[in-house]
């Protein structure tokens, strides 16, 4: 609603002078000052400063001369943008699984209850997941299938800028997740096992002289020092929301986090099951906690089951040898990581992880469909 505001001062002014249309593309500060000289209200002065806030703003406002400036077709037209980039998304998943257990691709990356849920509405997640998964989508057939479209080109452009102003931290992740999955074909292309251990070590070797030279880790222990204070910021601030708000029943702590990369590498483990696998059932303290439980639930014991039947090992094996995968799971572990060390209430962090929840259900399924292929694992109903 206060996104919906917002762009309601835009239309409103622009109705009014209509050369104030400038302002849908002028620099957050230029519209903070015109905001603040015409309105100023404190309670939402805050994100017209926010570039991410204002961007939202400004994509509510223009979607809103077609929408009859209503708010609930302002909402559809942000679900329906974010259900096309998980089509896309997901045509491109279907087409890497050789159209193999379509059906339950489908269910799992495009139905999911919090994925639809939370995926929809006037939002930044709708806004970040479509556009993740048409950037994906324009990047496979760019690159895999060898289909150029200057169009394509034009629009992930745009899709990039408007996800970098509102989540920047989404695209470093794709962009690493990328790297690695080039990484992972060029070494494909050695056959010879000696000369891909010997490569191995190369790099290695390359990244630690690079680190040594360019003092990346006096830099990296100040970055970390500084995230580090940042998290206990936002673990002070929903523990106080928590004692002075008695409705505030779904955080949760990951404990004391000292600024040292040691620190952080240390809880990692609990902060992405965390992220991918809580709440548990009785953490559920409200209606949406307890179905959110429950498809954490189902979650993890499809996990625990595709474990147990590839016998752990071949789990691993079946990540580490399709370059498709390991740029999932890359991407599903970094985002979880930021996630849960940034995010202490279970109903915000289902609807921040719904962003990279298609990929990791998609690698999940593939292993799946790889050793039932194999060894004729059945699904448990």
């Amino acid at each position: 609603f206060t996104f919906f505001r917002g762009s309601n001062f835009f239309t409103d002014q622009i109705a009014k002078d209509p050369s104030a249309i400038r302002y849908l593309f002028a620099p957050v500060k230029e519209v903070e000052y015109w905001y603040n000289s015409i309105e100023g209200d404190i309670n939402y002065g805050g994100y017209f400063v926010n570039p991410s806030g204002n961007m939202v703003m400004k994509i509510s406002a223009i979607i809103s001369y077609v929408a009859f400036n209503k708010y609930l077709i302002v909402s559809l037209f942000f679900g329906f943008f974010s259900f096309a980039g998980q089509w896309k998304l997901f045509l491109v998943f279907d087409e890497l699984n050789k159209n193999s257990h379509r059906k339950l691709l489908a269910f799992a990356t495009l139905y999911t209850p919090s994925i639809w849920f939370w995926g929809s509405g006037l939002l930044k997640d709708p806004i970040c997941l479509g556009a993740v998964g048409f950037i994906v989508h324009i990047l496979f057939k760019l690159f895999v299938k060898k289909k150029f479209s200057l169009a394509d080109l034009l629009f992930m452009g745009l899709l990039l800028y408007i996800v970098t102003v509102i989540k920047s931290y989404i695209i470093i992740i794709l962009l690493v997740s990328i790297g690695a999955l080039i990484l992972a074909k060029f070494f494909r292309t050695v056959k010879s096992l000696l000369f891909r251990i010997i490569l191995f070590f190369i790099a290695l070797g390359l990244f630690a002289i690079i680190l040594t030279v360019s003092n990346f880790t006096q830099t990296l222990n100040e970055l970390t020092e500084e995230s580090v204070l940042q998290i206990q910021t936002f673990q002070n601030n929903y523990q106080a929301t928590q004692e002075e708000v008695q409705t505030s029943k779904g955080s949760f702590g990951i404990g004391e986090v000292n600024p040292s990369l040691g620190s952080i590498l240390i809880k990692s483990p609990l902060v992405i099951f965390t992220c991918l696998y809580r709440p548990f059932l009785w953490e559920s303290r409200s209606i949406m906690i307890f179905f959110t439980s429950l498809e954490s639930m189902l979650l993890l014991y499809y996990t625990l089951y595709l474990l147990k039947k590839t016998k752990l090992t071949g789990f691993f094996k079946a990540i580490f040898s399709n370059r498709y995968l390991i740029f999932c799971f890359i991407l599903s572990m970094l985002f979880s990581l930021i996630i849960g060390f940034t995010t202490f209430n279970f109903g915000t962090m289902v609807r921040y992880k719904i962003i990279f929840l298609p990929f990791f259900y998609f690698m999940l399924v593939q292993i799946f469909s790889t050793y039932r292929n194999k060894n004729n694992i059945v699904l448990p109903d």
